[in-house]
């Protein structure tokens, strides 16, 4: 990610975090298919809720900012402990 590309989305992203994580949410990583279905096998096989929250338009790259493709796709990746919490929707509306 270039210097500036994230800033605009900096503090949505950091207060998201922050929000997630008082619900026992870890930040992971940020991925597209297919590795997001590979990744959510992954991590449930290992006793873990996933969780997949959209991008922010300013974290992705300047040349990609525009592209509704690329935020679609793209998601950020959080994981906890199985039985943390009550269950929860991802953005692609599936119940974890």
């Amino acid at each position: 990610m270039s210097p500036d590309a994230g800033e605009e989305a900096a503090p949505a992203r950091l207060e998201r975090d922050r929000e997630l994580a008082r619900e026992g949410w870890v930040r992971r990583f940020t991925g597209a298919p297919p590795r997001l279905t590979e990744i959510r096998e992954l991590y449930e096989r290992t006793g873990q809720e996933v969780l997949f929250d959209d991008v922010l338009p300013g974290e992705l790259e300047a040349e990609c900012a525009g592209c509704t493709l690329a935020l679609n796709l793209f998601k950020v990746v959080y994981t906890r402990p199985a039985g943390r919490g009550a269950a929860v929707h991802d953005t692609e509306g599936r119940s974890e």
